[in-house]
């Protein structure tokens, strides 16, 4: 089997896109502040530290080595599959983020990097024998898990962000 098909390689990807975001998020937020405050909504939450950041991307990234170990034991490729679509389906958010900045937002460049091989993932998972309702329960499942872990996690990390501003005095 190819390392690309190995069910450690969500991780792994999630982790190359997450240092992208983590060494250039708070820079970016720095250089771009007055352009930033003309939107509604903040980028990457209202973090601006990449230490608490990181903080969300270690809880995240925990959470898909045990799914990708689970996966592994109990040889389960539809729930793996399910969770590489999720993952894969951030990826338009990235784009969208672009679009309304008109410029480079953090994590652009590994998700237009990683795109063909997690394409060619899901292509490799996503067997044609397993029905279609399946394939939809576990990815309803994994996105409602992934989606509201980021929700939660975005409104955790401004509550880091001061404890280890208070942390720093």
């Amino acid at each position: 089997m190819s390392i690309l098909f190995n069910v450690w390689m969500l991780p792994i990807l999630f982790i190359l896109h997450d240092f992208e975001e983590m060494i250039f998020m708070p820079l970016w937020k720095t250089r771009h502040h007055q352009k930033l405050e003309t939107f509604k909504k903040p980028f990457f939450g209202s973090v601006t530290q990449g230490s608490a950041f990181a903080v969300g991307v270690l809880e995240e990234f925990i959470i898909l080595v045990f799914i990708s170990g689970f996966c592994q034991i109990t040889h389960n490729t539809l729930l793996y599959l399910s969770f590489v679509i999720a993952y894969t389906s951030h990826f338009i958010i990235h784009y969208i983020m672009c679009m309304r900045f008109r410029g480079y937002v953090p994590g652009v460049v590994t998700v237009t990097l990683e795109l063909p091989m997690v394409l060619m993932i899901i292509s490799h998972y996503w067997s044609s024998d397993v029905p279609l309702l399946s394939v939809f329960v576990y990815l309803l499942l994994a996105m409602i898990i992934a989606f509201t872990n980021l929700k939660i996690m975005h409104l955790i990390m401004p509550k880091i962000q001061t404890h280890l501003e208070k942390y720093a005095k």
